[in-house]
Parts: structure tokens; sequence; C-alpha cells
């Protein structure tokens, strides 16, 4: 009986941290689970239901009686409770919200969105289309308010600058000085949807530091062609950002690149992907 899965399944994926579940619920939740399995793992094998191994006794989980001798079916009846549970629909919710509106998003907003799951049945299209529409994801001070995570920013640098990446040893190193290296987050939890909690002063230096051995093509296995000169650094800014700049980051990028500026090409793209505006999405 694998009592970790129960309260993953609870606490990660459907009713949240919150959601009213308690130990007895991560106790028959794991029941339910029981003699499922992998058939051969090592070698890639499906799903597998393995009746001798399963706990055939009557459970209760969030207080709805699930009959023995259901078998396989159990853990079926499970995963139906969780999704149509109202704080399922609360958690995923808030949690697209998180994502695609601003780190603490409008009580309503997500109100909206999780009466829209549950009348939908759990249709995510809808649920998004809901979000989409609402007053709140178009608000002037939602927009551009989440932060990138270093993950994000490396790509969308790669991307702005146009860059040529035959081998990715060297990205992957990037990431982890950023503090995000892939597929080694020891928590089962993952990086966090958050933007303010990827930033800090380290951190800013940290994707400076990127930024400037990016366009100087001092990331292995990546280069990025820029002119040896521009005859107007805002246009190549421009090019960068799809945007213009504020005065204030306009300001700093000429002071920071000096008189010579038109000479220096990667460093205006280096500071133009350290400003804030690159560090936004």
């Amino acid at each position: 009986m694998n009592e970790n899965y129960g309260r993953e399944l609870m606490e990660l994926h459907t009713l949240g941290v919150d959601g009213g579940y308690t130990q007895h619920d991560v106790t028959e939740v794991a029941r339910c689970f029981t003699g499922w399995t992998i058939r051969d793992p090592r070698h890639g094998g499906g799903f597998e239901f393995r009746d001798r191994l399963h706990d055939h006794g009557e459970k209760t989980v969030l207080g709805v009686k699930i009959p023995a001798g259901g078998g396989m079916d159990d853990g079926l009846r499970v995963l139906d409770i969780l999704a149509r549970h109202p704080s399922t629909a609360r958690f995923i919710s808030k949690s697209l919200a998180i994502r695609f509106v601003s780190d603490n998003p409008p009580p309503a907003l997500i109100d909206r969105m999780a009466a829209t799951f549950t009348a939908t049945d759990g249709d995510l299209r809808e649920v998004l289309r809901q979000m989409l529409r609402s007053p709140q994801f178009w608000a002037r001070d939602a927009y551009r308010t989440k932060l990138k995570s270093p993950f994000e920013m490396v790509v969308s640098a790669l991307r702005a600058t146009n860059a040529n990446v035959d081998l990715t040893t060297g990205l992957a190193q990037q990431l982890q000085t950023l503090g995000q290296p892939l597929y080694r987050k020891q928590e089962p939890t993952g990086y966090s949807n958050k933007g303010s909690e990827w930033i800090n002063s380290a951190s800013l230096l940290a994707r400076m530091n990127f930024a400037l051995a990016l366009t100087s093509n001092h990331v292995g296995g990546v280069r990025v062609d820029l002119p040896p000169s521009v005859s107007d650094p805002g246009q190549l800014e421009r090019r960068l950002l799809m945007t213009d700049l504020s005065p204030e980051a306009r300001a700093a990028i000429e002071k920071g690149a000096g008189p010579d500026a038109p000479s220096r090409p990667a460093l205006i793209a280096a500071l133009t992907l350290g400003s804030p505006e690159f560090q936004r999405r």
C-alpha cells in the first residue's frame, strides 16, 4: 500500500493541500490503488492490475463508501470522486490563473473558472475560455506582471536572438546556474509557477551574466549572429523585444553601453535581454 501516491494524488493533482482530505482519506485512497502496477517497468511495460495484491475490503473516501469486491474499479472510482470534487475545480482553476494571469489571481476569477469546471464536467477548454474572456485577464494591472522562470528566460532569449543551437549541454549548465536544472527538482511539487519566487538580486545578476555569455558566443554549442555594428541601437532593442523599451530601461542601456554603443551590439543585446521588460512575459 503506497500512501505517498494517495497523498500526492490529492495534494498535488486534484484537491490541493487545503482541499479537505484527512489522513484517513490518504490511507483509504492507497487501499483503493493496491494492485495497480506496471508490467516490467525497466523495459517500458504498460499498466497491469494484480488482483491478488488488491485490498478487497470496503473503503470510504471523502465520505463516499466504496463497496467491497470492486477490484480495479476501486481506483477508477477514486479518480471519479476526486475529479468531481469542488476542491479540485478550485485547485485546477487557481493553478491555471496563476500560470496565465498573475501570481495572485483575483478570487472572483477563480470562482468563475471553478464554476465552469464543475458545470462542464472538467472541460479545460471551457475553463480556459472563461479565463481568456474575463476582464481580469485583460486588465492593465495584469499585463506582463508574470516574471519568467529561468527556463522561460533562456528559451525566449534564444528565440529573440535567433540563436543556432548545435549542442544543448552548455544551455543545461546555464539553467543549473540560474537555479532551474532540467529534471532535477527533488520535491514532487515541481518548479513554481509564481514568477516572484525566481527573482532576487543574485538571480538577476545570473540572468545578466547569461545574457552576456549568450550574445558574446560564450555558451558552448550555441551561436548568435549579430551585426558588427548598428547605426541605431534602438532598432536592435526593438528587434529583440518586439516592442519599445521604457525610457528608464533605454537610459540604463545607453549608460551601460557607453558613447561607442553602435559598435557594441553584443553588449546592447545583452543589456536588452537583461532589462525588466525582457524578464516579464
